[in-house]
């Protein structure tokens, strides 16, 4: 019987960790501790970029992802999270029905991957550089992911707008706390 390349080895221990890490993500009752995790999930996707060769695209996760989006949601958390207030617990039916909900998504992602599976890159030359990757991130064409870009960067305005709408007090509710 033949051993498992180290890479093979690797690779297991690192989507076994990413899978820990997103199911803390989602499971821990701390927002904060939720954010620790995630940081982990995708510091391991990033492990996999770089056994796939994308050395690229696995340091763009640990700038983007570790240093900027997941900074970007421990300062929304702490902006928001009120110290000493009631958290509210999800009854009964809301869990059944995220559960039914995160089945189903998955049940899709499955489908979706087995269509996608017999597709072909038919452009392996040149197809992780430094250009090629610039190129079809910020190309308007229809292979192109400008639009998806700037939706994201609107949509982070609007979160960091929101955060700081829900955690601003007004005065006569300061005045109010010191008493």
């Amino acid at each position: 019987m033949d051993s498992l390349p180290l890479k093979d080895i690797l690779f297991y221990i690192t989507a076994i960790i990413m899978v820990a890490g997103a199911l803390l993500t989602v499971t821990v009752r701390n927002v904060l501790h939720s954010a620790i995790a995630l940081i982990g999930t995708f510091f391991a996707s990033a492990v996999l970029y770089f056994l796939l060769h994308a050395e690229f695209v696995g340091v763009a996760q640990v700038m983007v992802y570790i240093g900027g989006v997941v900074v970007f949601i421990v300062l929304a958390i702490l902006l928001t999270v009120r110290l000493g207030e009631r958290i509210l617990e999800a009854g009964k039916q809301r869990k059944i029905i995220a559960a039914l909900f995160a089945a189903a998504i998955s049940v899709f992602a499955v489908l979706l991957l087995k269509e996608t599976n017999s597709i072909v890159q038919t452009e392996t030359e040149d197809f992780a550089s430094l250009a090629a990757i610039g190129e079809r991130l910020l190309s308007p064409s229809s292979t192109g992911f400008l639009l998806p870009f700037e939706a994201i960067s609107l949509l982070l305005l609007i979160s960091l707008i929101g955060a700081i709408t829900i955690a601003y007090i007004p005065k006569e509710d300061k005045h109010m706390e010191g008493k």
